[in-house]
C-alpha cells in the first residue's frame, strides 16, 4: 500500500523523506502487482526538528499543495495532499486537472466536493467499475481522500493516521473538518495538465531554507 511508503519516509526514515512527486505514474507494480513508489528525483530530506524545507518548487501540476505551489514550503503534509489527488484520481479515473469550456480548469478537488457534500459519492466512482465495489470501502477511501487534499496542511492527516484510516482502525474524523467551501485558486497550477514544473522565483538559487518553526538557516546540501 503507498500509505505504508509515505508512513516510513515520513515517521521511519533518518532523516525524514519528503518525495515531492507522487502521482499516478509515479507508482508501479512488480510481479505481483505490489505496488511501488517510485522516481525520487525530486525527493527532500528534513533533518530532525524542521517543520519544513522552503525550496524550488517542482513537482507535477495538479498534484501539488498550495502552500507549496505558491511559496515553496515542502513538508511531508505536501505528499498527504498529493497521495490525497492520487486517490481521487484512482476512484473517479479523472484527470487531476480537468479542462472546461472557455478555457476554463477545474481541479478534481473542485469537482468531488460538491457531491461530497451533497451525499452524492457514488457519483464520483469511475463508471468502469460499474458498481462492482465495497460501499463501505468506498466511502471510507473517499472520506480519507478529501481530507487529505484539505487546503490547510494543518488540517490534513499524517501518514500514520491515513493508514490506520483506510485499514478502517482509526475513528472517523467528521466530515465537518473537510473544507466544503473551498474556493482559492491555485494560481502555481494554470500553466496545464502533467507538466512538471521548476519554479525559481520561490526563492534564490543559492540553496534552501530549513525552518524549524523559531528559526530559519540556510541549507546549501539540495
Amino acid at each position: 500500500m503507498i500509505a505504508s511508503y509515505g508512513r516510513y519516509l515520513h515517521h521511519l526514515a533518518t532523516p525524514r523523506i519528503i518525495h515531492r512527486d507522487i502521482k499516478a505514474s509515479n507508482i508501479l507494480l512488480d510481479s505481483d502487482f505490489e505496488a511501488r513508489v517510485a522516481d525520487f528525483g525530486f525527493a527532500k530530506l528534513i533533518p530532525d526538528g524542521a517543520t519544513h524545507v522552503t525550496t524550488r518548487v517542482k513537482g507535477t501540476l495538479g498534484y501539488l499543495a498550495p502552500e507549496y505551489a505558491m511559496w515553496g514550503k515542502a513538508s511531508e503534509s505536501c505528499d498527504v495532499y498529493s497521495f490525497g489527488i492520487l486517490l481521487l484520481e484512482l476512484i473517479s479515473g479523472k484527470k487531476p486537472i480537468e479542462k472546461l469550456e472557455h478555457g476554463v480548469k477545474r481541479s478534481i478537488v473542485e469537482w468531488a466536493s460538491p457531491l461530497l457534500v451533497e451525499g452524492k459519492v457514488k457519483e464520483i466512482v469511475d463508471p468502469k467499475l460499474k458498481g462492482m465495489y465495497d460501499e463501505e470501502e468506498l466511502q471510507r477511501v473517499v472520506h480519507v481522500a478529501m481530507l487529505c487534499a484539505q487546503i490547510a496542511p494543518e488540517k490534513r492527516p499524517n501518514m500514520v493516521e491515513v493508514l490506520e484510516m483506510l485499514k478502517g482502525k482509526a475513528r472517523n474524523v467528521e466530515m465537518s473538518s473537510v473544507e466544503k467551501d473551498d474556493k482559492v485558486q491555485h494560481e502555481s497550477e494554470c500553466a496545464g495538465v502533467g507538466d512538471e514544473i521548476s519554479n525559481e522565483k520561490t526563492r534564490p538559487a543559492v540553496g534552501d531554507e530549513i525552518s524549524n518553526g523559531n528559526e530559519t538557516m540556510q541549507n546549501s546540501v539540495n
